[in-house]
């Protein structure tokens, strides 16, 4: 403002966006008014993330990425790995990577030599950004990420098998055992 004069709010909330209007009196005789646009945003809560491994193979390592921002307000979903970012579908240039139309999805396919890299997805809106990693080394070799059925996972179902496949054994060799037992069957 005039002569490095500033109007500091506190404790804005959302409610508070609006235009708002300063008269600055100069001297007796010259006024000059303004009027300010005031725009109110929340801060970016993390991404909320998720990766799915499609196939890995010797020859491709095909997944999808997908970041979401959450919260009020709209905010802005970017992609970036190296010096290349993406914001909107038509960016990408090759066919290794596809852009979902709202911009949170990332199907990417790549060699598994060429997937020792780390892709950025940024959630931002015009006060606050907030940035997800996915290493996609990690990804094709391990699998996926929380979407991805787990080591654990694949340990607790083989149990659950076991005990059903001994359960069934010990059923049957009662049954055998009965009909043994009994001349007459």
């Amino acid at each position: 403002m005039y002569n490095e004069t500033a109007l500091r709010i506190r404790d804005l909330q959302r409610g508070d966006s609006g235009v708002f209007g300063a008269r600055i009196k100069m001297q007796p005789a010259l006024v000059d008014d303004q009027s300010f646009n005031l725009s109110v945003y929340e801060s970016v809560p993390s991404p909320r993330t998720r990766s799915q491994l499609l196939a890995s193979t010797l020859e491709w390592c095909n997944l999808t990425l997908q970041c979401q921002g959450a919260g009020k307000g709209a905010v802005n979903v970017t992609w970036k790995r190296d010096s290349l970012t993406w914001g909107t579908p038509g960016e990408l240039g090759t066919d290794r990577h596809q852009l979902s139309p709202d911009g949170t999805t990332l199907r990417v396919a790549l060699p598994p030599a060429a997937a020792n890299v780390t892709y950025a997805c940024t959630v931002s809106n015009p006060a606050d950004r907030k940035v997800a990693l996915f290493d996609l080394q990690t990804l094709c070799q391990g699998g996926g990420g929380q979407s991805a059925f787990s080591k654990s996972g694949y340990i607790v179902l083989t149990l659950i098998l076991v005990a059903v496949s001994l359960g069934g054994a010990f059923w049957c060799w009662r049954i055998n055992s009965g009909k043994a037992a009994d001349p007459g069957a």
